[in-house]
């Protein structure tokens, strides 16, 4: 049998029983039927009939909606009796394969029959040997043709047989749905009075023609054994056939390069031994010279002879193993076609994956090809180089400085014209070494592809079909009987001789590994004195270093080192012995190695006064509750891992493994209670990273999403998911204690930096206070708070990075089985207008990208503008305005984005989205035209900068500070202290004072009016003087005194000057204003103010001015008059 072909057993038809009591109930559904429906049944009207009524109404130029229902009604008459038709031909197809599988098992026994009593290897080898060349060649070409046929038959014949194989599921489907629409037909005319009699015509024919179908399948079932055995035996001929065949092709190769190896042989024989005539010559100096020319041709002769037939061997071996996968792919396909997520089609994937070939492949056949290109091209140059043989022989006499003999030139003739001979064998035999060569690269790539897809489909198929039955409430029923039946089914096959002749076998590799594990064990002491050294001298600041907390991660897994040790040399063992189960043994004890490193080296870290309590600063309480969980989880995950080792190398013993679903799910629900306190521990920490996490609560969610795959009877898939769930938990582990040794690392280097620039200091003070000597600095450890925030980032970005491209690789190979979600076709949707207008599906793997992509664009929006802020921005040497805008803008740009991808995964083109956008671009302009300004105007104030953030601007009333600009309002904070929201919009409309834009200087006007009479030129000097005086005042300008008018009551002066901040404006004014009326009183100026004559009305009613009268009662001083 060849590789890679199904085998399928007996077992596996155990339901065709009920099928058969399926088709009995419908016959009995038949015969049942009502009488009016039999008659209906049986009076249906004829094709011609029917097509006679159909062209009366068509030669109508219009038709009443009565007469386009008739037509529709006639039409779909006609599709059904083409379908009692078709029924009718396969019918008698059936019964004619009926009545040949009988004579064609009887052909496939007597040629079975006739294979195993053909001639012996040694007899067929014989008697091609007396075959030429040309009839080898012949001989070859229509035994390929032969083998060709037998490949073609038997492709046939395995399709025949899978269609029926998955006849009885197919056919219980088809039945079903043929019994519903024929009662349904008989339901529409029970009442016959409110339908055409066109319709009532067409309903009678299609209930004749699903009769009819019932009828077919009835028949197929009946016949579905003997065409079974039939279509079995006749594969086995085809099998038989093509083996003997394969061989015979091999026996016709040998034979064939035998010959033409003699022949190559022969050739070459006698250009290196020329006739008699010559062999006295043969001193002669040009003459040997030819020769070895022609002696290195020969050899090369052979050579090229034997890499042909090596070709020739590697052509057919590749050959066969494209023919076995082409034929495993088409297989492959139909089973899946119809075999859509059954139990069986579970089993059949398992083992054709069992059965993938795994022959190795010629990697160097590209350089083969372009080394026989140049080497035929230099031998076609030299064959060039002899067309003329009496003109090389002519040159090669007048190199010599001896004029040669007769002999000797008749001898150069005859070595010419061999080595003539022997180039054209030579270029022969390249050619065809050529043409294989790339006929080989040709079959190996289409077989690399081919493999490619098997492994492919085979990988999506297997994890997305149910292994085993679900548990539902029959499953705990059935549960009792299966384990009990499933307990005694097992067995193990552990031969003593065999495990015995193992340990020789692998004692090369067990003594040096127990050896190991002696020396580690004894030097266990050793390393316990270590660790303690170790601890005790961290937080030491002279002896503790940042080497510290990896050696003692490095001795403490040295000391679970003995186990992994012992449990890799029991593995090898049991791989090295003659047993069934050797491959599974080794990969489980590779499984447990990796367990018992990661989780006794992560409990020993825990331990009291281990490394966790010394060098991470954990507190005892918290390691001793980790230390439960490492203890609990480590010792549920036993069962899990060897049921996920056992899926991986054996999945097929997974379909009935009841034993092995109660486990998983056990475990799998215990795994999920230890470790769900960790993930609850990890939310409730303080300034935890996210990425953390969103790790640990995947890690604590999964188990939960394996429990559902396995109580659905998705065991492999659990399994499969389970092992790398392993792996990512083990990646947790070893990246926290990285992560956490080098956040130390950080802290002894910060603390240590410290205590130098303390020293420094210290030094520095004591040279500068002439004291001698050093007193001891203790210098208080620095907080995780107090590293250099720049290589903390850096470290956890790498760290980070590193962590994401081990994961990757983890699940990388998982990641294949996705694509399975674009066959699942939710919806179609038309692309395209006009002649290339088409149909495309929206499938779950779309949809699930079109989250994907919202997430990631959310992820983005909230992420990437800060980073792109830190890394690439900041070092530009941006204005925050303009920095802010672009972050800004990218912000908004990933939003677009993101909805664009999020629609056109769902089936939403851009040719129809641009009229939405342009309707809601109108819509929007009108409707929140004043958002849309708003948001413009922030991206002028952006990127021109008319205000920054901290001038001090006045727009219309409001004037203070700006605090704070964004892209849809400012914030400005008044001189109350409150912040007041101005939209954009008011900035680019309004008239906007900037008080600091670009120059802060502001001119100060102080109006001073002094009573009349007053010195007009020291009125001036005085307020120059206050103004010089004062040193918030520029000098450049320099201040300016004006009298610019006579007051009613005052002589009207300006004091103009300048200050260089507008927060000196209001303290400028106070000072001049306080210095001015001083230097008044000092000079005598008068500070004039306006005079006013009171007039008071007394009870009398007469009126009375207040004058000023003097001490005397004169009229100087205040009084009534």
């Amino acid at each position: 049998m060849m590789a890679g072909r199904i085998k399928f057993r007996p077992a596996q038809f155990a339901w065709r029983p009920q099928f058969y009591l399926v088709a009995l109930l419908f016959s009995i559904l038949a015969l049942l039927t009502p009488s009016y429906a039999l008659a209906l049944n049986g009076d249906i009207l004829t094709r011609a009939e029917v097509q006679s009524q159909l062209d009366a109404l068509n030669k109508q130029k219009t038709l009443s909606p009565g007469e386009k229902l008739a037509q529709q009604d006639l039409n779909r008459t006609l599709e059904f009796l083409d379908g009692i038709d078709r029924l009718k031909q396969e019918n008698q197809q059936l019964k004619q394969q009926v009545q040949q599988a009988p004579v064609k098992l009887n052909q496939a026994l007597n040629g079975l029959d006739s294979i195993r009593q053909a001639d012996s290897e040694a007899i067929t080898r014989t008697s091609l040997s007396t075959l030429t060349l040309r009839q080898l060649e012949n001989k070859m070409g229509s035994t390929l043709d032969a083998l060709q046929s037998a490949q073609e038959d038997l492709a046939n014949f395995n399709s025949q047989l899978i269609s029926l194989q998955t006849q009885p599921e197919r056919a219980q489907s088809s039945m079903m749905e043929t019994s519903q629409q024929i009662q349904q037909i008989r339901n529409a005319l029970s009442d016959p009075s409110n339908m055409r009699t066109t319709q009532q015509n067409m309903l009678n024919t299609q209930m004749t023609m699903l009769n009819m179908s019932l009828d077919y399948q009835r028949q197929s079932l009946s016949a579905n054994t003997a065409l079974q055995d039939s279509l079995q035996k006749q594969r086995d001929y085809a099998n038989a056939r093509i083996n003997q065949l394969e061989r015979m092709v091999q026996l016709v190769r040998e034979v064939e390069n035998g010959k033409r190896l003699t022949l190559s042989e022969k050739t070459a024989q006698e250009a290196q031994n020329p006739d008699d005539a010559t062999q006295d010559i043969q001193h002669d100096p040009i003459i040997g010279q030819e020769l070895d020319i022609n002696r290195q041709l020969s050899k090369r002769l052979i050579e090229a002879t034997e890499g042909v037939n090596a070709l020739v061997q590697e052509n057919i071996r590749i050959k066969n193993w494209l023919d076995r996968s082409l034929q495993a792919e088409r297989n492959l396909k139909e089973q899946i076609t119809v075999l859509k997520g059954s139990l069986l089609l579970s089993r059949i994937l398992y083992q054709q994956q069992q059965n993938l070939p795994t022959e190795k492949l010629t990697n160097n056949v590209a350089e083969q090809i372009a080394d026989l290109r140049l080497e035929q091209f230099d031998i076609n140059e030299k064959r060039d180089a002899l067309y003329q043989g009496n003109d090389y022989v002519t040159q090669l006499i007048s190199q010599s400085k001896e004029k040669p003999s007769d002999d000797v030139v008749s001898a150069l003739e005859d070595i010419v014209d061999a080595r003539r001979e022997l180039l054209d064998q030579l270029n022969k035999q390249l050619g065809s070494q050529l043409t294989l060569a790339i006929s080989l690269q040709i079959n190996q790539q289409q077989l690399l592809s081919v493999n490619e897809y098997l492994q492919h489909t085979l990988t999506q198929q297997i994890f997305w079909v149910s292994s085993n039955k679900p548990m539902n409430l029959n499953w705990f029923i059935d549960l009792p009987s299966a384990l009990k039946g499933q307990s005694h089914s097992l067995h193990f096959d552990l031969k003593p001789g065999a495990l015995a002749e193992g340990a020789l076998n692998s004692m090369f590799v067990l003594v040096p590994l127990l050896v190991l594990f002696g020396l580690f064990r004894w030097r266990y002491h050793k390393i316990d004195e270590l660790l303690e050294k170790l601890g005790n001298e961290v937080g030491q600041l002279k002896r503790d270093t940042q080497l510290h907390t990896p050696k003692a991660i490095g001795l403490t897994m040295l000391k679970g080192l003995p186990g992994t040790l012992l449990i890799l040399a029991f593995g090898f063992w049991c791989y090295r012995s003659d047993i069934s189960i050797n491959n599974f043994l080794w990969s489980l004890s590779l499984q447990f190695a990796m367990f018992w490193m990661f989780i006794t080296t992560t409990y020993r870290l825990l331990e009291p006064g281990g490394v966790s309590e010394k060098h991470f600063n954990l507190s005892p309480l918290l390691c001793a509750h980790y230390r439960r969980v490492t203890r609990r989880v480590g010792v549920v995950l036993i069962p899990l891992i060897f049921w996920c080792v056992l899926g991986e190398k054996a999945p097929l013993r997974l379909s009935e493994d009841v034993i092995g679903q109660v486990v998983v799910l056990i475990t799998l629900g215990l795994i999920s209670a230890f470790v769900f306190p960790i993930c609850r521990d990890a939310w409730r920490e303080k300034n935890s990273h996210t990425v953390r996490l969103i790790m640990v609560t995947l890690l604590a969610l999964t188990p939960l999403v394996l429990m559902v795959l396995t109580a659905f009877g998705y065991l492999y898939t659990a399994l499969s998911l389970g092992i790398r769930w392993l792996d990512s938990l083990y990646l947790m582990i070893f990246w926290t204690v990285i992560y956490s040794s080098a956040i130390r690392g950080l802290s002894v280097a910060a603390r240590r930096l410290a205590y130098r620039r303390a020293l420094a200091r210290r030094q520095q003070n004591v040279a500068r206070e002439g004291a001698e000597g050093l007193e001891p600095v203790e210098e208080p450890p620095l907080a995780i708070d107090q590293i250099n925030s720049q290589s903390l980032r850096l470290t956890t970005m790498v760290l980070f990075l590193i962590f994401g491209t081990v994961l990757y690789w983890i699940w990388s190979d998982l990641v294949t089985v996705i694509s399975y979600l674009d066959s699942i076709t939710l919806w179609h949707y038309s692309s395209g207008s006009g002649a290339s207008q088409s149909l495309q599906a929206v499938t779950l793997g779309s949809v699930l990208f079109a989250l994907l992509s919202v997430v990631i664009a959310y992820v983005l929006t909230r992420n990437l503008p800060g980073l792109l802020e830190v890394l690439v921005l900041s070092r530009l040497q941006m204005r925050q305005g303009s920095s802010y805008a672009i972050t800004t803008v990218l912000t908004y740009l990933i939003i677009v984005i993101g909805t664009l991808i999020f629609f056109s995964s769902l089936g939403v083109s851009w040719d129809k989205l641009q009229f939405l956008a342009a309707g809601l671009s109108v819509g929007l302009g009108f409707g929140l035209q004043e958002i849309f300004g708003n948001f413009i105007s922030g991206l002028i104030i952006l990127f021109e900068r008319p205000i920054r953030i901290g001038d001090t601007i006045t727009i219309g009333t409001f004037s203070g500070t700006v605090s704070r600009i964004r892209i849809r309002a400012t914030t400005i904070t008044d001189f109350d202290r409150k912040e007041v929201i101005i939209p954009n919009k008011a900035f680019v409309t309004e008239r906007l004072i900037n008080w600091s834009l670009s120059d802060t200087t502001t001119r100060v006007l102080i109006k001073v009016g002094v009573a009349y009479g007053s010195d007009l030129d020291k009125v001036k000097k005085v307020l120059l003087q206050a103004a010089k005086e004062n040193p918030r005042v520029m000098t450049d300008p320099e201040p300016q005194v004006f009298f610019l008018a006579f007051g009613a009551s005052t002589l009207d002066h300006e004091l103009r000057l300048y200050v260089r901040e507008l927060r000196d404006r209001s303290y400028t004014v106070d000072e001049l204003n306080r210095r001015i009326d001083q230097l008044c009183r000092e000079n005598d100026i008068n500070i004039a103010f306006n005079q006013l004559e009171v007039y008071l009305h007394n009870q009398e009613g007469k009126e009375v001015q207040v004058v000023k009268k003097d001490l005397d009662g004169s009229a100087g001083g205040e009084s009534l008059a």
